[in-house]
């Protein structure tokens, strides 16, 4: 699946779930099947998470990712948990495990997202292009934004 056709299906699965989702909430503001409609209502509104964080990951993070496949971590590197990235209209705040060393940026989603189908990505510090002060890159044409400090070894082989 290219990325276009995962955004229209992420777009698709979105728009049914929240048709569901405004349903079951009608039907409790309306006071209708009772305790049934609070059930639902509470069962959609975890469905909806779920399916939306998922098809988000599949369909838009994943094939971002696919370019660039996880890759051994130097015992050298940098490590800071639960960092803010979002890598085209995704954003993964404070869900990020990310680690440099010299060649790569190793982005590693906490493990409800991994649970969820988020897939791990070692981005070569080659294929960076900075941005906004240092605190963003694009990658193939997509904007990556995260902190600072991952982007410096990027910032320093484009001096």
């Amino acid at each position: 699946m290219n990325r276009r056709s995962g955004l229209i299906w992420f777009v698709v699965i979105l728009i049914v779930s929240q048709a569901i989702f405004i349903g079951s909430f009608i039907l409790v503001l309306q006071g209708l099947a009772g305790g049934l409609a609070w059930l639902l209502l509470t069962i959609a509104s975890i469905l909806e998470i779920i399916v939306i964080a998922a098809a988000a990951f599949r369909m838009i993070w994943n094939p971002l990712a696919a370019e660039f496949p996880e890759q051994e971590l130097s015992r050298h590197a940098s490590r800071r948990s639960f960092q803010s990235f979002s890598w085209g209209i995704v954003n993964m705040g404070l869900s990020i495990n990310a680690s440099t060393d010299d060649q790569y940026l190793h982005l590693e989603p906490i493990m409800i997202w991994r649970a969820l189908g988020a897939r791990s990505a070692s981005i070569p510090f080659t294929a960076m292009r900075v941005t906004d002060r240092g605190r963003s890159v694009k990658i193939n044409g997509t904007l990556l934004r995260g902190p600072k400090w991952c982007f410096e070894q990027a910032s320093a082989q484009a001096d």
